[in-house]
């Protein structure tokens, strides 16, 4: 059976009678290794076919469907058609002429992409797959349009009838009346990565971090082929489909570092952002930091959802108090300083007034948390009653190997907190980290040591039913906290990750310097590079040796998050809290020293932190050190063990 990212269910329920006829006949006709897409804007310039067909070794496939009867058409030539309705003839596109100007448009964008091109012979600079288009008329059976002047706007061999989606329709006799619509016809087999460009081509806003790719949305065509570098990553096939699939309801997305759950929540805001800016109820977006808030709300940003007013607000939790406290005039009875109580308060005084109703419950058409394993359990309670009650749209996603603000881990199940997710398709688990390269995930799981479970304990999720995965995110055996999953690596390869042992703060920082200056020979942007740190302090004697360098900064020592310019390029120097959820292709850590001396904090707090901090490196990982420590034994010994076990492997 195909594959359809957007789910069988939904696709049947959005189906009209007409394209449902022809859905159940793919369904029923084509192989498993085949996507389909139904009524999804396509491309950049966003048009909007019926269906789209990928098969890895026959080609692109886009259909028009019409349900027209014969007596409803009163004329046609190749470009329109004239339809006998209630009030009278009416002209219709050509759904032929329809369905080539949508895949032309693919085409013409895709042979700019030298990846998906022939680079010799006979094709050369022509598309490696087929492609082609055609229509259904699906209550037109080949007795009622057996005259010759039909076929000639119809042709034959694009044209699929009624006699063709019957249930008793042999596959083979099917699939050959569907490929037969191939402009083209030749061999080639599509490889996955092949596959997944073809997707990032057809689906804008699949596409990871658009902001920096060659080819935003909304830019002008480029006049020459589109740089193997220049692509930007897109959605796997579980991303997409957990993205599009998500319909009204709670939904639990338990995802490890780098599995995509950012990128989830922004697909799923700008797809709900239009709808809610028409009602006036906008999506909330919340999360617990501030710099990862102000990421998002750029992320969004650049894909056209610009604040409220395009029906999306981005918030971390505590800045969204105290907009609910400006605007209802709200009174928090505890003094600004010292930050914690004043911030406990404010959410208290907060959930008060929710619960008494001063704060409007509903008033969101959906609620989406990032990062919600850092969130108090009364948050989570107030985010349920926030969500208008007649959709229940509510998204938790969260990694507990991520939770780096809560002293204990969560132990209160999901359902405690009025968040229902037992049951259904309510509740997945992301297992592949797709961020960082094998190096440095492999580097981060061993110094993470006893914090992540031993082995692939994840594997078990993959083989239960939506009621046992419900119950395992949702803590249902018992006081247990969540479980912790394991990451698996996509396998992408990179440089091994190095560590630099100074004898002072300025050594070390003139070593960054001195990096980040090389890195910038290189051609890196700056604004990919990100030097993290345990504490503020520490970061003074970067910034003095980037000054000297003339290597711009943005340092959180000086800069709040709400104000770090992410379109500026300039290297961000982050704390390790607030790089949560960020990712950078180099990345620096310094001071790993620190780690070790934080106060009123665990060792395994502390190896969560600097778990977090080396997996925003996406390719490249530097760590380094003011000083020897166990833990800087710790790091150095896990490092030789990995370069000598992957030097055995060659």
């Amino acid at each position: 059976m195909a594959y359809f990212p957007q789910g069988k269910t939904t696709v049947h329920a959005r189906c009209n009678t007409g394209e449902r006829k022809l859905f159940e006949a793919l369904k029923r006709h084509l192989p498993d290794d085949h996507l389909v897409w139904h009524d999804l804007p396509i491309g950049d310039a966003g048009l909007q076919p019926d269906f789209v067909i990928l098969s890895p070794r026959q080609g692109l496939l886009v259909l028009e469907v019409k349900d027209w009867k014969r007596s409803t058409l009163a004329g046609a030539d190749k470009h329109r058609v004239q339809l006998n309705v209630e009030r009278g003839v009416v002209t219709s596109p050509h759904p032929l002429a329809q369905a080539r100007q949508h895949v032309l448009a693919l085409v013409d964008r895709m042979q700019l992409d030298p990846a998906l091109v022939a680079a010799e012979g006979r094709f050369k600079g022509k598309l490696l797959f087929p492609w082609g288009w055609g229509c259904a008329l699906v209550n037109l059976k080949r007795d009622s349009v057996s005259d010759p002047g039909f076929a000639e706007i119809f042709p034959p061999e694009r044209t699929l009838l009624r006699d063709d989606l019957e249930d008793d329709t042999d596959t083979e006799l099917f699939s050959q009346r569907l490929w037969s619509m191939m402009q083209v016809n030749f061999p080639h087999t599509l490889t996955l990565p092949q596959q997944d460009r073809v997707r990032w081509h057809l689906f804008p806003t699949l596409r990871v971090e658009p902001q920096q790719a060659a080819l935003q949305l909304g830019e002008a065509k480029p006049n020459g082929p589109i740089r193997m570098h220049d692509m930007m990553h897109v959605m796997d096939m579980q991303q997409e489909r957990e993205a599009r699939r998500m319909g009204d309801g709670h939904r639990v997305i338990h995802g490890v570092a780098g599995s995509g759950k950012t990128m989830i929540l922004v697909f799923r805001a700008q797809h709900l952002s239009k709808a809610a800016a028409a009602v006036g109820r906008p999506v909330l977006v919340l999360c617990y930091n501030r710099a990862l808030a102000e990421r998002i709300a750029y992320l969004l940003q650049q894909r056209g959802v610009d604040g409220a007013d395009h029906g999306v607000v981005v918030r971390s939790f505590h800045s969204w108090c105290e907009d609910m406290v400006r605007t209802y005039q709200l009174e928090v009875k505890a003094p600004r300083s010292p930050a914690d109580a004043y911030f406990a308060e404010l959410a208290a005084t907060v959930e008060r007034a929710l619960a008494s109703g001063f704060v409007p419950k509903g008033q969101y058409t959906a609620v989406m948390i990032d990062e919600a394993h850092d969130f108090e359990d009364a948050w989570l309670r107030m985010a349920v009653e926030l969500v208008n009650p007649a959709t229940k749209a509510l998204l938790v996603l969260y990694d507990h190997a991520q939770a780096i603000y809560k002293k204990q881990n969560r132990k209160t199940p999901f359902k405690a907190l009025g968040i229902d997710v037992v049951g259904g398709r309510r509740s997945t688990i992301l297992r592949t980290n797709y961020r960082n390269t094998a190096e440095v995930l492999s580097l981060a799981l061993r110094c993470a040591g006893e914090l992540m479970p031993q082995g692939p304990a994840s594997d078990s999720a993959a083989d239960m039913n939506d009621s046992e995965l419900g119950a395992l995110l949702d803590g249902a055996s018992g006081d247990a906290p969540v479980s912790v999953v394991r990451p698996d690596s996509a396998g992408r390869r990179g440089p091994m990750p190095v560590l630099h042992e100074a004898d002072s703060p300025r050594t070390e920082a003139l070593w960054q310097a001195q990096r980040i200056a090389q890195l910038q020979a290189e051609g890196v942007r700056l604004g990919q590079i990100a030097v993290v740190f345990r504490y503020k302090a520490a970061m003074e004697p970067l910034e003095e040796a980037l000054r000297v360098h003339g290597i711009p900064f943005q340092s959180m020592r000086t800069i709040k998050p709400r104000d770090l310019q992410w379109a500026d390029d300039a290297v961000r120097i982050l704390t390790a809290h607030s790089v949560k959820g960020l990712e950078f292709s180099h990345v620096l850590v310094g001071a790993i020293d620190a780690f070790e001396e934080a106060k009123h904090q665990s060792a395994a707090d502390e190896l969560r932190l600097l778990y977090v901090a080396m997996t925003r490196a996406t390719l490249w990982l530097a760590l380094s050190a003011r000083r020897a420590g166990p833990l800087v034994d710790q790091v150095r010994g896990q490092l030789e063990r990995l370069r000598a076990e992957w030097a055995e492997l060659g």
